[in-house]
């Protein structure tokens, strides 16, 4: 049984289609297409910026290629991952070789040469279960690895389906993550379904989320996942292709502070025929970011989605949308034209106009955001925070409904 350190070739899938090798070389990797692939006429490309080519695709200096490293976890299930291995965090290789077909998207390692032990048989029900105890066993464990909790992000979170929710809670045919809180921001669930709730009173498309105690009281948000979708015909899970805009970018998830609006909407522009209408959902989803005080919203929070079986490339539904003013972060993460702060109305205006939106489009977007908004801010109330830290939001919230009218 080989570690995934001895791995030294890995075959790629697009749902179950073969899309290629990769491999491990002494500068870096090579992905080579299969010819199956190659052939078949379903797909014209791996990823958004993996084109077919009879050529071997090279990457030089880092041992995988930006898309890949874009589906690792991060944070503790990454570092935990890193040690189980006893790898290096730079041997990005050896740890996708155990993500599977964990990961978010229908591209995915289909290597099998090493098996982590295998969950329980029976998940654990929600009332007889502490979330926190579970993850940290999921953690101290290979088991952990195996499941599908290598999805990508930073959040401590737990793959729905190692535990056995009541049906009123989640439904048989959806498919979830379970959110937990980090230990230094004990109301963040709270906080981003809230969020999201808002959000959806405001008119963006959003995933959907439910808060859920265990059996000790605590409380977890149940996202449903938009790139699995139940096909009730052939009675299994779809998978659609999803990539956030690191990965369409082909930068790191490194960069994913780094990237700008400006360099999204302009990959965006390159990658998809309805660009257009696209954008003008990327800016109502980041002005209602602003206005919530989200500085949170980075490259890996912003992606492309492909449903299964289809060509059209479109936005994601909004995800991961919480507000980080009342922890102290007043800035967004994604600069608009050079701004991460003071951003007007004339600024959103201009930014569209450069891309072909005609004003009176965004003049209408940004209205209709507004009146919602203003309706129904006071949802934001009910996240938990200190008196000071509510009077700084609001007060901001209005500075910025009126830097936006």
């Amino acid at each position: 049984m080989k570690q995934p350190k001895e791995i030294t070739s890995l075959p790629i899938y697009r749902n179950e289609t073969l899309g290629g090798i990769l491999e491990r070389t002494k500068q870096g990797c090579r992905f080579s297409f299969a010819p199956e692939f190659m052939t078949d006429q379903r797909y014209s490309w791996l990823t958004l910026r993996m084109k077919k080519t009879t050529k071997p695709l090279i990457t030089n200096g880092v041992n995988l290629p930006p898309f890949f490293a874009g589906l690792l976890p991060e944070g503790l299930r990454l570092e935990t991952l890193t040690q189980n291995l006893k790898t290096s965090p730079d041997d990005l290789f050896s740890l996708f070789a155990t993500t599977e077909r964990h990961v978010i998207g229908d591209v995915f390692s289909g290597d099998d040469g090493y098996n982590w032990p295998l969950p329980e048989e029976m998940p654990p029900k929600l009332k007889a279960l502490n979330f926190y105890d579970f993850f940290q066993r999921l953690l101290a464990t290979n088991s952990y690895l195996h499941g599908e909790d290598s999805i990508a992000g930073i959040q401590e979170k737990i793959s729905a389906s190692m535990i056995s929710f009541p049906v009123n809670i989640a439904k048989s045919n959806r498919s979830y993550i379970l959110k937990l809180n980090p230990v230094d921001k004990p109301n963040l669930v709270v906080n981003e379904h809230i969020c999201m709730s808002l959000a959806r009173k405001c008119g963006l498309s959003t995933a959907f989320t439910k808060l859920v105690r265990d059996g000790a009281g605590n409380i977890g948000l149940l996202v449903e996942r938009f790139d699995r979708e139940f096909d009730q015909k052939k009675k299994h899970f779809l998978m659609h292709h999803q990539e956030d805009a690191c990965q369409f970018l082909d930068l790191y998830p490194a960069d994913k502070y780094r990237v700008s609006l400006n360099e999204i909407a302009s990959g965006i522009c390159e990658l998809a025929p309805a660009a257009l209408t696209m954008i003008l959902r990327l800016l109502q989803l980041y002005c209602f970011s602003y206005l919530i005080g989200n500085g949170d919203l980075h490259g890996k929070n912003i992606s492309l989605l492909v449903k299964a079986g289809g060509s059209l490339v479109e936005l994601t539904p909004a995800y991961d949308l919480i507000c980080t003013m009342i922890y102290g972060d007043h800035k967004m993460a994604v600069k608009i034209d050079g701004r991460d702060d003071n951003i007007r109305r004339k600024t959103i205006i201009g930014f569209a106009e450069r891309f072909k939106i005609a004003r009176p489009a965004v003049e209408s977007m940004l209205n209709r955001l507004l009146q919602k908004f203003a309706r129904h801010k006071q949802l934001l109330e009910q996240i938990p925070m200190a008196g000071k830290q509510k009077s700084l939001l609001f007060k901001t919230i209005e500075k910025r409904l009126t830097d936006l009218s």
